[in-house]
């Protein structure tokens, strides 16, 4: 399970490979249509690649953590078709009163090693 305790700032906790398919993207567009770009990635995918790396490396998690906000910064959107390998890290983490913050940044670059774009989301850990 990953507690509070479990994170050290500056450790990476884990990797995760995904292929951008063209199923995916469409998956979005139906959602959002204006997005569509040939056949780059829509920006607001980033924060979807995050959180499927997120979800599939932070397992077991305990339930009730609170996302408190996100930044990314982009090099270059992939293109569909691309293999993407997104690495997550503990930057930091700090108790304030009770309440557990835990920062995590992000890479993804492509399987080539061009970065894509990187991020960092705080959290409120619930345990």
């Amino acid at each position: 399970m990953f507690v509070f305790e479990t994170f050290e700032p500056g450790k990476l906790i884990g990797r995760r490979n995904m292929v951008l398919g063209r199923d995916l993207v469409e998956q979005w567009l139906t959602l959002f249509p204006a997005d569509r770009d040939g056949d780059t990635m829509p920006p607001g995918m980033m924060a979807a690649v995050y959180i499927r790396a997120y979800s599939d490396i932070l397992v077991p998690r305990p339930p009730g953590n609170v996302h408190g906000q996100q930044l990314f910064t982009v090099n270059r959107m992939p293109k569909i078709g691309d293999e993407l390998v997104t690495e997550l890290s503990c930057e930091g983490k700090e108790l304030k009163g009770d309440r557990r913050w835990v920062r995590f940044g992000s890479e993804t670059r492509r399987a080539d090693g061009e970065l894509m774009f990187s991020g960092l989301m705080t959290t409120l850990w619930a345990k």
